[in-house]
């Protein structure tokens, strides 16, 4: 990994396709551990970790997108200048790790809220080494280094998972054994510290430094929005009391929808350095589709998949989690549209978006909690799939985000995105479980052919 971290860097990396691979399988691998976890767990401590993991997804995203971006952004308008990426760096380590330590604070107090101390120190550990790993995935994203990132993304989840279901079903530590992946996990983060630790200088305060800023807390605000959405029903499962009353299969469900999600930052993540210099509306289209295509198949294979094979991946326990795919597909759907459509706002600079994100977040979770406190797991299943919807549409109708959606309806969209609803056709009515993966299978490969063409092998003139 560290030779790989040494390769000269790519100014203009075509790899949104292996970043998308990568980091949808990162999601897949992720939520397998969940699913696993779901055997060594009881309800109400797979309730617990479940929501844990909620909040470090929040946090996760918050130091992702948001200084790591201003970093990416600084580093991509100025290529060959070591000077300014020095400054850039240094502000990135340094104020990562001073928010990184507010936000441990915010999370661990949330877990104390369900959990135990156990719980909350091991998540706080977590917090911490996502605090200086974010700056280092900043700086890959700025030096076009996507190959390098889908490997870490890759590597830590791999780590995550082993390491934590070796601790839950191997020792008694519960739900804090499952979170303890997460901080064997975030270790891999560090490995590109040595990379740029040659730009990194003492903490300075310049009128520069404020106007880097101002733009991460921007970028932050924006991203800690996708980020309390994409966790809101699940952590609201937990504030609500419903994690007795069938809310576990209804988590884990959730987290199985979530997988288009991990699609989203993928284009999100490859796009948003070129949005930044040319916010075109069909460079905008062009991230819709490929997240469409991949995301559309993905919530096809959620909500038709086999009673055979949830019942071999699932406890007796979690039988009903059947019943929550379909809400839960449908929600994890929308909310990668959410995170893409905010990606188009971060790009922007217009004024007031930021307020606007922030009252279509607070209508989403208020109408899920007002659903799952009057209808309990049901009406908090179908209150999040139908939030989510008008979410998406709430934040079509903003200038920077308009336009992209626009521009998506040209004749080869509609005619690939027709396919894949025949294809979703095809799944329902596959009664045989091997007829039904072989037809995810090939469909996977012509979409994946069809969103990132760079994917396939290129003919010989």
């Amino acid at each position: 990994m560290t030779a790989m971290l040494e390769k000269p860097a790519a100014r203009h990396s075509a790899s949104a396709g292996w970043l998308m691979i990568a980091t949808t399988s990162a999601g897949v691998i992720n939520y397998g551990y969940a699913l696993v976890l779901t055997h060594g767990l009881t309800p109400a401590e797979y309730a617990a970790f479940a929501a844990a993991q909620a909040l470090l997804m929040v946090r996760a995203a918050i130091s992702a997108a948001g200084i790591p971006w201003i970093l990416a952004r600084e580093i991509g308008k100025a290529p060959d200048d070591p000077r300014r990426h020095a400054v850039v760096t240094t502000f990135a380590f340094w104020t990562n790790l001073a928010i990184g330590l507010a936000l441990t604070v915010v999370v661990a107090g949330g877990v104390l809220l369900f959990g135990s101390v156990r719980d909350a120190a091991v998540v706080a550990c977590a917090s911490l080494c996502m605090s200086v790993g974010s700056t280092g995935m900043g700086y890959l994203q700025g030096v076009g280094r996507m190959d390098a990132i889908a490997v870490l993304f890759t590597t830590e989840v791999v780590v995550k998972a082993g390491v934590g279901i070796g601790l839950v079903f191997w020792t008694d530590l519960g739900s804090t054994g499952a979170l303890a992946g997460f901080v064997a996990g975030s270790l891999v983060l560090l490995v590109p510290l040595p990379r740029f630790r040659r730009l990194l200088g003492p903490p300075v305060w310049r009128a520069g430094e404020s106007a880097l800023l101002r733009a991460a807390i921007r970028q932050t605000r924006m991203q800690a929005n996708v980020a309390v959405a994409a966790a809101g029903d699940t952590v609201l499962v937990a504030a609500l009391g419903l994690g007795g009353a069938g809310g576990g299969p209804y988590q884990a469900a959730s987290a199985l929808g979530r997988v288009p999600l991990f699609a989203s930052n993928a284009v999100s993540t490859a796009v948003f350095p070129q949005l930044s210099r040319d916010s075109s509306a069909e460079r905008k289209a062009g991230a819709l589709r490929s997240y469409l295509l991949v995301a559309l198949l993905m919530t096809a294979v959620l909500v038709t998949l086999p009673d055979e094979i949830r019942s071999a991946l699932f406890p007796e326990e979690f039988a009903t989690i059947g019943q929550w795919l379909p809400y839960a597909a449908t929600l994890g759907l929308a909310i990668g549209a959410v995170n893409l459509s905010v990606t188009f706002l971060q790009a922007d600079h217009a004024r007031g978006t930021g307020a606007h994100l922030t009252l279509v977040t607070g209508g989403y979770l208020a109408l899920v909690a007002v659903a799952g406190f009057g209808f309990g797991v049901a009406g908090l299943a179908i209150g999040a799939a139908v939030a989510g919807v008008l979410a998406v549409a709430a934040l079509a109708l903003l200038a920077p985000v308009r336009p992209g959606w626009k521009a998506l309806w040209s004749r080869r969209s509609v005619h690939d995105l027709a396919g894949v609803v025949v294809v979703f056709g095809a799944l329902a009515v596959a009664g045989n479980p091997l007829l039904w993966m072989a037809i995810a299978a090939v469909a996977g490969l012509f979409v994946l052919a069809a969103s990132f063409p760079e994917l396939m092998p290129r003919r010989r003139t």
